[in-house]
């Protein structure tokens, strides 16, 4: 007999204390306009953004620890009840300020009213609030907050007042306030006051939750687990005085009688949270049948006081309760494993008969000594069964195909590939006795054993591919009963090629997926094999699923580089489209596609589970943080009712789709911001815009923290920002900082970026503008180069005289030695002259001497003329220069029949020479000159003077007689010419042989 199991597990995910939430006892939960969910606990309330809490507690200014409710009213004004007080979050408030509060309180002046336990805002707008003792309104002036006590009547207990604990607005306008001991109240919009108690049905006085479902009935859920339930009301009371239309207790189905909240979801369905689990009513009328669909602990949902049930924006389900708060997923993974009817955890393939019947093959035990196992899926369970195989034990190998294994045929047989050949029942076996029919092994033109792959096509004819030694291709045609064996006309061998997937296309046309290092796409038409070749573009390693969508376009998945489609299914040359990473799939591994009744393909990879949508190319990724049992998904498969299924590692996952949404672009916000490390000032809800900040110009280092919610709450998000408008920079962290930026003005700006590439309409921006430096600052700038130009403007003057004063004094030296010394001189010479011509009688020594005096007299007239020249400023330019060269070269070569060329240069004339350059320098050209002249015995010199810039070059050339270096006299005349150019920098060569002349040449930088 079939073996049924447990039920499955929910798509629950738990948020306890371990993930940061305050406490794990949850009173209520709450979700804002901006898609914040707000949780009520015992330690004050957090704040969930999809990523992580945000906590406050009395440390950050609640009156109290216990929070009881949360409401955002419809001005955007969040009020939190605490156990004493009423707490407004003041966004822009700061922990532990008393000038500017966090949390600013509103106390009663009843102080045994301070504890207050719901908030409720009508749809005038009107705020209520029910206490410890009594209903008040909250009255908004100015914008802070006044309490308006609303009598009710007096209090039905003597150990205490009316505590209200619920509060609803019926849309006839009648508000309903529901107490703990005193009955339930009614508030009339004409003002009169009803109150029902047990005198009027109701099981007890203590009512714990109200409700006004869809059709406008009125529900009460009541406190005590012995004489609680949930009342169906009534509006007028009947003849008896009754007000309850129906009590529903544990006796109807009901998992307790203690009921602390109601809530109908969106869709319709109706939500009752006990204290022993959840409850999705059933409307049943007075059928025998239980009133609820009991979720517990089992189906991952706390049994223990399940305090509140609420729905978020996406139509998820969140519950508060003793074991934290959870969220069960509108949309998600629904897991089942062994416990639940499975052989193993890892199902090895999936499929439907001919009735609609959806199974599940996964084999349990070891290989070579599995139980084969087949389990059929019913409402929210497997049941499992043994199927009768005629094995020994010790041969039990079942092999290690996966997808196309096992399965029932059109005419109701059941075929099961083993290691050890394959087995079939008799046709029309049904499921029940699958346990107890024996099959029988299948002789077929099969040499291996290892049956790896089944497929049936449109014809009924069976193809199987084999595995191990040898690896084969066969077809069972149906209508004969016969074997054909294709193995050589598609080249399979063994590590090379292998059947790994079958698939048939809309034409008819039935496709081979292979793999190995020759692998090839085959496609069978009109009786021919055609074998594409990864030549002809067919992807290359293993492929090990193929899947025809509702376009009748072909997929296929590849080991190494992702997932390919196939459009003209016809073509004699294939194109495909590929999808890899760089299109956005979480990995090139891809194992198995399948598609969604609204064309999304799904694709399931070593990372996950991508859902692609052709159309557009967006792509999204599911993994265990949405509900997955491993993020290895091995095959996919789609059922007749549009629900998909997933084989992955740890379990078999459930999904059903939901249709396609309009998405809503994210919105983004900065929620944090610090400068040099210091937090800056921002609203604890975050801020679209920050303050804009002044910074000086030693706060270089700028961290950003913002967020982005998307259109479901933790919505895997992409940011990007940018300063100014520069190209925007990708990044996936929530923080950026930014170290050791220059002066100026920033326009920082973030935006998120859904899966789907849907960006924030409005970005979140922060601007500030960092102070320059003093020493950049433009006024110290222009002083600094104002007191620059006077301090060079000074420096020139000073120069500028120094320069001329020197001017003065070479010419006032000049002057003087030409005036005086040159006179006297001169006086010396012509009076030594006019002495020996009067004394014509003296003796010889006389007369030398006279000549003497007088040579000596005219050398130093010669010598001081040259110094004077020297030093008067009057003679620096390069045209004084050239002039006395050519005029001191024509004196002493013209004289000795000697022919000079005088090249002077042709630019530069007006240019200054230094006075030491022009000294040196010409000293050098008189040597070169009276060597020439007095021992070259030369006929013609060349003489080369130019000046070009900074460069003074000179050459002085001889057709003399030369002389050798080695054989040259002890005289200085060359060493000082060399020892005077390198005194001003210069370069002083000689080159001469004898017979060829002499050389010389000079080069000075002025």
């Amino acid at each position: 007999m079939p073996l049924a199991l447990k039920a499955e597990r929910l798509p629950v995910k738990t948020y306890t204390a371990a993930d940061g939430l305050l406490r794990d006892i949850v009173y209520r939960v709450r979700q804002d306009s901006r898609g914040f969910i707000w949780f009520c606990t015992q330690e004050g309330v957090s704040r969930f953004d999809g990523y992580g809490f945000t906590n406050f507690t009395t440390d950050d200014g609640l009156p109290h620890r216990q929070v009881n409710d949360f409401l955002e009213t419809s001005k955007g004004v969040y009020l939190v009840a605490t156990g004493a007080g009423i707490a407004q979050l003041n966004p822009h408030g700061m922990r532990g300020s008393g000038e500017n509060p966090l949390f600013p309180v509103y106390l009663p002046d009843n102080p045994k009213a301070k504890r207050f336990n719901v908030l409720y805002e009508d749809g005038d707008g009107q705020i209520w609030a029910g206490s410890s003792d009594g209903l008040y309104k909250l009255n908004e002036t100015g914008g802070e907050f006044q309490l308006e006590f609303v009598p009710l009547g007096e209090s039905l207990v003597d150990w205490g007042g009316v505590y209200v604990r619920r509060i609803i607005k019926d849309r006839r306008g009648a508000l309903w306030v529901g107490t703990h001991a005193n009955g339930l109240f009614r508030l009339q919009a004409d003002g009169k006051i009803e109150r029902f108690t047990t005198a009027n049905g109701l099981p007890n006085n203590s009512v714990t939750s109200l409700l006004e479902d869809r059709d406008g009935r009125i529900w009460a859920g009541m406190r005590e687990p012995d004489t609680g339930g949930l009342c169906l009301l009534k509006f007028e009371a009947d003849a008896n005085g009754s007000i309850v239309e129906r009590l529903y207790t544990k006796k109807d189905g009901l998992p307790a009688n203690w009921i602390p909240d109601l809530y109908q979801a969106s869709d319709g369905k109706f939500w009752v949270a006990t204290i022993r689990g959840l409850c999705l009513w059933q409307e049943r009328g007075e059928t025998d049948g239980s009133v609820c669909k009991t979720y517990t602990a089992k189906n991952d949902i706390c049994d223990m006081e399940v305090w509140s049930v609420t729905e978020d924006k996406d139509g998820n389900l969140w519950t508060g309760s003793r074991c934290g708060a959870k969220r069960l997923a509108r949309y998600g993974f629904t897991t089942f494993d062994e416990t639940d009817g499975l052989g193993q955890k890892f199902v090895r393939s999936i499929f439907e008969n001919q009735a609609g019947e959806l199974f599940a093959n996964a084999p349990s035990g070891d290989y070579g000594q599995a139980i084969y196992n087949i389990s059929r899926f019913e409402a929210d369970k497997f049941s499992l069964i043994n199927p009768r195989l005629p094995l020994p034990k010790q041969t039990a190998k079942l092999g290690w195909g996966w997808n196309h294994t096992a399965w029932q045929d059109g005419g109701g047989a059941w075929w099961i590939p083993t290691g050890d050949g394959l087995f079939r029942s008799p046709p029309a076996t049904s499921f029940e006795n699958l346990a107890r029919t024996e099959l029988q092994k299948i002789k077929t033109s099969a040499k291996g054993t290892e049956f790896f792959r089944l497929f049936e096509d449109s014809r009924g004819d069976v193809w199987i591919a084999t595995f191990g030694e040898p690896v084969e291709l066969l077809r069972w045609e149906r209508a004969t009963q016969t074997w054909h064996d294709y193995t050589e006309q598609v080249g399979f061998r063994a590590g090379s090629r292998v059947g790994t997937a079958f698939v048939e296309d809309r034409s008819g046309n039935l496709w081979i997926a292979t793999g190995g290092e020759d692998s090839a796409l085959i496609r069978y038409r009109d009786g021919l094999f055609t074998v594409f070749t990864q030549e002809d573009g067919a992807p290359p390693g293993w492929s090990t699923d193929l899947f025809t969508d509702s376009a009748g376009r072909i997929w296929l998945t590849s080991e190494t580089t992702g997932a390919w489609r196939l459009d003209d299914t016809n073509a004699d040359r294939l194109q495909f489209v590929k999808y890899t990473t760089a299109e956005g799939l979480s990995s090139n591994e891809t194992r198995c596609i399948t598609e969604d009744r609204f064309g999304r393909i799904y694709i399931g990879t070593g990372r996950g589970l991508d859902r692609l949508n052709p159309a557009t190319g967006q792509i999204e990724n599911f993994t265990t943080a949405d509900g997955l049992p491993s993020s290895y998904v091995e095959i996919a498969y789609r059922d007749r009712t549009g629900t998909l299924w997933f084989s992955t590692t740890s379990g078999l996952a459930r999904f059903t789709p939901e249709p396609e949404r309009a998405r809503k672009a994210p919105i983004v916000l900065i929620t944090g911001l610090r400068v040099a490390g210091v937090a800056q000032k921002i609203s604890f809800m975050g801020e679209t815009e920050a303050p804009h900040l002044d910074l000086n110009s030693s706060q270089k280092q700028i961290s950003v923290d913002f967020i982005g919610l998307g259109a479901t709450l933790g919505e895997k998000l992409k940011y990007e920002y940018r300063f100014g408008n520069s190209d925007w920079t990708p990044t996936t962290e929530r923080t950026v900082n930014f170290a050791n930026l220059s002066s100026g003005d920033y326009q920082f700006e973030v935006r998120a970026q859904t899966a789907d590439r849907i960006y924030s309409q409005t970005p979140a921006a922060v601007s500030f503008k960092i102070a320059a430096p003093f020493w950049q600052n433009p006024l110290f700038v222009i002083s600094m180069l104002a007191l620059t130009a006077a301090a060079i403007y000074f420096f020139y003057r000073f120069r500028l005289n120094r320069l001329l004063e020197m001017e003065r004094v070479r010419t006032r030296i000049a002057t003087d030695l030409h005036d005086d010394i040159g006179a006297n001189l001169s006086k010396i010479s012509l009076l030594s002259d006019v002495v020996n011509m009067q004394m014509p009688e003296a003796n010889a020594e006389s007369k030398w001497m006279l000549t003497t005096i007088a040579e000596v007299s005219r050398s130093s007239i010669g010598s001081m003329r040259d110094i004077v020249w020297a030093i008067n400023p009057n003679r620096d330019s390069v045209l004084e220069m050239s002039r006395r060269m050519r005029q001191h070269a024509e004196e002493t070569f013209v004289p000795n029949n000697i022919t000079v060329k005088f090249d002077d240069p042709e630019t530069g004339a007006d240019s200054k020479l230094s006075m030491d350059v022009r000294r040196e320098l010409f000293l050098i050209f008189k040597e070169a000159i009276n060597n020439a002249a007095r021992h070259s015995r030369c006929r013609r010199v060349e003489i080369y003077f130019r000046v070009s810039g900074d460069e003074v070059f000179l050459r002085v050339a001889d057709d003399g007689r030369g002389f050798d270096f080695a054989e040259q006299s002890n005289g200085h005349g060359l060493i000082n010419m060399k020892t005077r150019a390198e005194k001003i920098g210069g370069r002083f060569e000689v080159s001469s042989e004898q017979g060829c002349g002499t050389i010389i040449e000079i080069q000075i930088n002025n």
